[in-house]
């Protein structure tokens, strides 16, 4: 039975190699506990993950590894997302069968990007592939908005609240796109005016955020959470804002605490999104001595353009020192 999905920060975790560009396990463990244990769901082989260079075999034992990892540590409640994204109809409900013998709680589907400009053309065909791989998965799927990773295919609200309509298995969504907040709004004003959708689910359908950067609008226009690559960075800082936005009331010293930390990762997140795998890696690196190489044809970010987006991210790293020695 899948574990429980709920309102939260979902970390898209980065997949580290070693000098043999073979997966290296060992820092995987050790950067997966250190979010996980502070209540962060870990997400895998997507985009940040480098779905697109792992084998099929990779990236199902990645899931066995990651679900053998969260139970050593106690962590058995803790649900796993994982990339089930492939070319075609075919695959991707392969790969949604295959992670759910694995281990996996969920799937993250983006969409095909190889035949673009045909699915762009009858947007009734990418309704219809939601629906086929949603129906045949074990597993509930999220519907995954990404258009600068999928060839620039953006799916409007009115396409997503289609697929919703049409199956019980989409669990969510996540919006790494323009215009996000307003597909949040029209989406969530759909939910509400429709009571079956979430009857019809064995727990809510969850609107996530892309972006932490805007996080704060986000959950007051309904949005539950965000998948967003900067608690790999910042999961202290990134779980004390989610914590003080989930209050019912905040203190005025509470608010600007929460707008403080909404500024700064916001403004880190602007440094990271075109930095992409390559940067993340090269900081992650820097703080923690993790593998500094993507697979190629990737190649590790230089040192001079490294270490510049280490300078912009100086106050979200000093921020997290701060968060991180005050929970010990």
């Amino acid at each position: 039975m899948p574990r429980k999905l709920k309102q939260g920060v979902y970390g898209p975790l980065p997949t580290f190699f070693d000098d043999n560009q073979e997966i290296d396990y060992v820092s995987y463990r050790k950067h997966l506990l250190s979010l996980a244990s502070r209540g962060i769901v870990p997400v895998c082989a997507g985009s940040l993950g480098e779905a697109v260079h792992l084998s099929f075999d990779e990236r199902v034992e990645l899931i066995k590894f990651i679900r053998s990892s969260l139970d050593g540590a106690g962590l058995n409640e803790t649900p796993i997302v994982a990339g089930v994204g492939g070319s075609s109809t075919r695959e991707t409900i392969t790969l949604a069968r295959a992670a759910a013998d694995a281990g996996a709680d969920a799937g993250l589907v983006i969409l095909p990007a190889y035949y673009a400009a045909s699915l762009s053309a009858d947007h009734k065909q990418i309704i219809q592939y939601y629906v086929d791989i949603c129906n045949a998965s074990p597993i509930p799927l999220f519907l995954y908005n990404f258009p600068a990773n999928s060839a620039g295919l953006d799916m409007s609200s009115a396409i997503i609240e289609a697929v919703i309509q049409q199956t019980s298995n989409l669990c969510g969504v996540k919006l790494t796109c323009g215009g996000s907040i307003a597909k949040l709004v029209r989406l969530s004003a759909a939910l509400k005016a429709n009571p079956s959708i979430n009857a019809s689910r064995p727990y809510p359908f969850l609107l996530l955020d892309g972006l932490i950067a805007d996080l704060t609008p986000w959950m007051q226009c309904g949005g539950h959470g965000t998948v967003s690559g900067i608690p790999n960075f910042a999961p202290a800082a990134s779980m004390r804002l989610w914590a003080l936005l989930n209050k019912s009331e905040m203190t005025n010293e509470e608010s600007e605490e929460a707008s403080r930390i909404q500024a700064i990762l916001s403004n880190a997140d602007v440094a990271a999104v075109p930095a992409g795998v390559r940067g993340m890696k090269y900081v992650l690196s820097r703080r923690h001595g993790y593998g500094i190489a993507p697979r190629r044809p990737l190649l590790p970010l230089g040192s001079e353009e490294g270490e510049g987006l280490m300078a912009q991210f100086k106050a979200m790293l000093d921020l997290e020192n701060k968060y991180s020695n005050a929970l010990g």
